[in-house]
């Protein structure tokens, strides 16, 4: 019997037993993290291993590396792959791949499959196989607590499979491990096939939410003792041949990518410091009708807020001994199905304000206005306040954060304002780049767009570096041919600004196409001398098929298509320049009582 059989058999053992407790644990206590259920695809490569018959081992898999390196590293493999992940702990993939075992044997009796006669000290070269198995896996890490975001895992894999190979030539050995004489055996012309039952165990390490690299080892128990062409017999008296089956190894670093949709709401929670809040006014005042109203104003930094994700914002006022709870604010991903107060762009973020009035109370006048955000997973409901997240979802929580103090009165204070100045940039129109119907060459219209290239140029030499181009389709036609058409526009303007200027270091140009134009459709219709223009935008905005409209129009009246359309079939192009924005607050000033 093989003597690496007994480490084949434990691996098997500890997989099987796995099996049972995953089971269980699938359908045991309730996680409390909801389940990332997702495709996956794959790529792995490393080293084969050889226990058949001509593989040298004592005992240990790995002996063949350490007493005949160049012959064993000649071994190799590499596999491609698809995978489904059903739940916290069970997923399978079916993956595919090629081959090469090679090995040498010593000291043992061995006899051909198709021959007589015993022989001693063969070397195999090359068996060359193609492979394919359909493997269960198991995350034992998540049998007792789900994270998906956990750095390391380890996952225990067995399947089903088959490997079609082609036999590699067999040689007598001399003492220095080289082949002393021609072949014993020439390779297989022919190739066979035998089923596989692979058996193994994965660490995983978790790079990025998508991303997983996996060192991998695993054993393939085969059907068929032929691998290698030869046989093992017990001794060279009794020729007894042993019915045990060739098997191999793969020592394997793959990388793993995911099709999911992570929704990362612990990141969301640690860097909830992001999010800027600001109250209007601050202090809060009670004003002459005994009501105190202010403005919460969140700010949500762009490539923040995930998509799937709803964030519960509670606004209440501390005070000694107490707190007084205001309605929550709402704010969902922009994957959400359902509504909340706020929807929010994941790559923009974007400013958001709540207006709150109450009466006021005794309570009020020595507080703090405080906000504790809550995050969680959209599953199919929102929830409006913090209690009902808790009692039904997993959550986690993120800096409770001072938003204004307390409430003042108007016979105290007296109000006052304040002007805040900030600067934005404001982007300018500069010159325009004009196309031709369902076109996107601007030397269809060169007279025209001679004039936009003179400006540019005036631009380079004024030393401005940096432009946006926004490029638009006239609305007739289909939404998507329009989308494309936009695209290609503002492609041909960005390559004919780059070759203008080619020579000019420090460049910026950045652009997208917007599809079809409505507004500016409506705005030149409007300020036309069109005879029934009215008729013309009413017609338009309330048919069911706007783009069969406009043709229509264009039809009954040529000067559409001839004055209005070509207008909007453009790429602009836009510089920007500082702007000055004053905003002006209200201040609370205390009175000195005299």
């Amino acid at each position: 019997m093989k003597k690496n059989l007994t480490f084949s058999k434990l691996l098997m053992l500890v997989v099987m037993a796995v099996l049972p407790f995953s089971m269980y644990a699938q359908e045991g206590k309730k996680q409390t993290k909801p389940v990332e259920r997702y495709w996956y695809i794959q790529a792995d490569g490393g080293l084969s291993i050889n226990h058949g018959d001509l593989a040298n081992y004592e005992g240990w898999v790995f002996d063949d590396f350490t007493h005949y390196k160049n012959q064993a590293l000649q071994n190799w493999n590499a596999h491609l792959g698809i995978g489904y992940q059903f739940g916290k702990v069970i997923g399978m993939n079916l993956k595919g791949g090629y081959g090469l075992l090679s090995g040498h044997k010593h000291g043992q009796a061995l006899v051909f499959e198709d021959r007589d006669g015993v022989f001693y000290d063969l070397g195999l070269d090359k068996t060359n196989y193609i492979e394919g198995n359909l493997n269960l896996t198991f995350n034992l890490f998540n049998m007792f607590k789900y994270n998906p975001r956990r750095v390391i895992n380890l996952v225990p894999h067995v399947g089903i499979g088959g490997v079609y190979y082609q036999a590699g030539a067999v040689s007598q050995l001399n003492g220095s491990d080289e082949a002393e004489a021609p072949a014993l055996a020439e390779a297989k012309t022919d190739r066979d096939l035998t089923f596989t039952v692979p058996a193994g165990m994965e660490i995983t390490f978790n790079l990025a939410p998508k991303f997983d690299l996996f060192l991998d080892y695993t054993y393939l128990f085969t059907g068929k003792d032929n691998l290698d062409q030869v046989m093992k017999i017990a001794s060279d008296e009794e020729k007894h041949v042993i019915n045990d089956k060739d098997m191999y190894s793969q020592f394997n670093l793959g990388l793993r990518y995911k099709f999911n949709n992570p929704c990362d709401i612990e990141k969301m929670a640690r860097e909830s410091k992001k999010i800027t809040y600001r109250v209007n006014p601050d202090p809060l005042v009670a004003d002459e009708n005994g009501n105190v109203c202010f403005d919460v104003i969140v700010t949500i930094p762009g490539e923040y807020f995930e998509k799937q994700a709803v964030m519960n914002l509670k606004p209440y006022l501390a005070y000694e001994g107490g707190q007084i709870d205001i309605e929550p604010i709402t704010f969902v991903g922009e994957k959400v199905k359902g509504e909340g107060d706020f929807r929010v762009n994941y790559k923009e973020g974007g400013e958001f304000t709540k207006h709150y009035c109450m009466p006021y109370q005794e309570e009020m006048a020595n507080c703090k206005l405080m906000g504790d955000p809550m995050f969680y997973v959209y599953d199919g409901k929102i929830y409006p306040t913090q209690e009902e997240i808790v009692n039904n979802t997993y959550f986690t929580r993120g800096a409770t954060e001072k938003l204004a103090d307390g409430v003042i009165h108007n016979d105290e204070y007296e109000t006052t304002y304040v002007n805040d100045t900030t600067y934005t940039d404001e982007a300018v129109l500069k010159c325009v780049y004009f196309f031709n119907k369902d076109k996107y060459n601007i030397n269809d219209r060169r007279k025209l767009n001679k004039e936009a290239d003179a400006a540019f140029k005036d631009l380079l030499d004024a030393d401005v570096k940096k432009f946006e181009i926004r490029a638009w389709a006239s609305p007739e036609g289909e939404e998507g041919h329009n989308n494309e058409l936009s695209n290609n526009r503002c492609n041909a303007a960005d390559k004919q600004m780059n070759d203008l200027a080619k020579k000019v270091d420090g460049v910026q140009i950045t652009g997208k196409g917007y599809g079809p134009d409505w507004n500016k459709f409506m705005e030149l219709v409007a300020n036309s001398n069109l005879k029934d223009k009215d008729a013309i935008i009413n017609t338009v905005n309330n048919a069911s098929n706007r783009e069969r409209a406009i043709k229509d129009m264009c039809a009954i009246y040529p000067q559409l298509e001839k004055d209005i359309l070509p207008q909007i079939r453009r790429a602009e192009v836009y510089t920007f320049e500082p702007k000055m924005v004053v905003t002006q607050r209200q201040v609370k000033v205390k009175v000195e009582k005299k």
